[in-house]
């Protein structure tokens, strides 16, 4: 059974009372009271998409997003408005960019002013009106707030919203609920618990993921991040709904997002289903080819049979995110562009040698 605590994680473990997102308890003094927030590896960030390294990753396995709970609450905490499940089939996700299963914890969303701004992280230096944030703990650690001392111990699913003309009927109940928790720490229980399927994007291949940390107060660098690319699609009215939130000062809650942190020395990584074709020498062009490619990189004369034979063998690199080594480049092969780059270079030493 899952019973998910509001008060866990971010704006709902410990100190909610000890941040805002204006003036002295804004984002630019969370560092004050919490070192983590001026750490280096920070949420969020701005994905340049010129930049990411694309990767074909394990296909996520999601196990109880179609399970509709036994009972499903809305909360207004004061920070944004969560939303908590009793289910008899616990939500898990793995694959992906992540090693062991993690179990669904809560979800949350960060909304801005207006439809121009609102998403915490950005995508070319885009922000998007809304970001839902679904939130996850590896399971080894037991409970979230264990997996808070773990650098692996969180993923966050995040799904961007865009504008759409018409209400989305998957958020029907949902934003009719939002009337019943205007004030702070009012809860609302839903008539239909939506599955959690219900309320994401069908695209769930193509993504971007890098490691960073909680985007709120204690900002702790446990977070395997994971962006989904297609947004979920509301209304207008859908989202200015939950501008009418109210905070714990009873001022209206009108944005709830932090500014975007530098990047540093981190890479993302951008999940597709497009192959990463890779071309392998001895098998993709005429062995003459190979021969003259091969003499052109040879700097001290032709190789013993030991390294000839090794040439011929091909091992993988062993993988990081950290210093953006791709999981499927290999020894042995080489980058179309650069086997043509060879190739017309060996073609150009043959016509002047004529």
């Amino acid at each position: 059974m899952l019973i998910a605590s509001i008060w866990i994680l971010s704006v709902h473990y410990g100190h909610a009372q000890d941040f805002g997102y204006d003036g002295e308890k804004g984002p630019s003094h969370w560092g004050e009271q919490y070192n983590s927030c001026a750490g280096k590896h920070q949420s969020p960030i701005n994905i340049n998409s010129l930049d990411v390294k694309k990767v074909n990753l394990p296909p996520l396995a999601l196990v109880g997003f179609d399970v509709a709970p036994r009972e499903t609450n809305l909360t207004n905490n004061g920070h944004t408005v969560v939303v908590t499940m009793d289910s008899e089939v616990t939500p898990t996700v793995s694959g992906g960019p992540l090693s062991g299963v993690y179990e669904y914890s809560q979800l949350h969303f960060h909304w801005g002013d207006n439809d121009t701004f609102g998403s915490e992280d950005m995508i070319d230096n885009h922000r998007f009106p809304m970001e839902l944030h679904v939130v996850f703990f590896k399971q080894e650690y037991k409970s979230a707030k264990s997996a808070l001392n773990h650098p692996d111990g969180l993923t966050v699913l995040a799904f961007f919203f865009e504008i759409a003309p018409d209400d989305s009927p998957m958020y029907e109940e949902f934003i009719a609920l939002l009337n019943n928790v205007t004030e702070s720490h009012q809860s609302a229980r839903f008539d239909t618990p939506p599955t959690l399927q219900d309320l994401i994007a069908d695209d769930l291949v193509h993504y971007y993921t890098y490691n960073g940390s909680l985007t709120t107060p204690p900002c702790s660098e446990v977070v395997t991040w994971i962006d989904f690319k297609e947004p979920i699609l509301l209304s207008h009215a859908q989202v200015q709904a939950f501008r009418a939130l109210q905070d714990e000062h009873n001022t209206p809650l009108t944005h709830n997002f932090r500014p975007v942190q530098p990047l540093g020395d981190r890479v993302v990584l951008y999940n597709t289903d497009e192959l990463i074709k890779e071309v392998d020498l001895e098998k993709d062009l005429p062995p003459a080819v190979v021969e003259d490619i091969l003499d052109t990189n040879r700097i001290d004369g032709a190789p013993s049979a030991s390294e000839s034979s090794a040439s011929k063998t091909t091992t993988k690199r062993p993988s990081s995110r950290e210093n953006g080594a791709s999981t499927i480049q290999s020894y042995g092969t080489l980058p179309i562009v650069m086997v043509l780059m060879a190739v017309l270079a060996v073609t150009a030493a043959r016509g002047t040698a004529c």
